[in-house]
């Protein structure tokens, strides 16, 4: 009998371990800062998300790739529900924005025109 409730308890935990990793729920090490460009966009606007690493944490910057005049681009902190740069019109990279642990950033611009938004991941 002992054998058994060690087996059902042992195997729960695994399910446990499994589910809570497939909803991105784990410990600090299972969320690895990661660098690389992601490109995203709608209605002729453009852009790439650029994540680089620095000190082991992440840094978050927007770099605009098209404008054809009614594209809004910025960095959104999904905590909070705001921008933390822009939204702009400048076609230049914005500064870099510290995305480590406890941030979710992502990275949007606004055709203004239909008023659609794209984003590239959370991160």
């Amino acid at each position: 009998m002992r054998f058994t409730k060690t087996r059902k308890r042992a195997a729960a935990a695994v399910i446990a371990a499994v589910a809570m990793a497939g909803i991105g729920i784990g410990t600090a090490s299972s969320a690895q800062a990661a660098e690389g460009t992601w490109g995203f966009g709608t209605g002729g606007c453009a852009a790439t998300e650029i994540i680089q690493l620095e000190g082991g944490h992440d840094y978050m910057a927007i770099d605009p790739t098209a404008n054809p005049g009614h594209c809004l681009f910025g960095i959104f902190d999904r905590n909070s529900w705001s921008w933390i740069y822009g939204a702009t019109t400048s076609g230049g990279e914005s500064p870099y924005y510290y995305d480590g642990p406890g941030q979710s950033l992502e990275a949007c611009l606004i055709d203004t025109n239909t008023n659609t938004w794209a984003c590239g991941p959370v991160n």
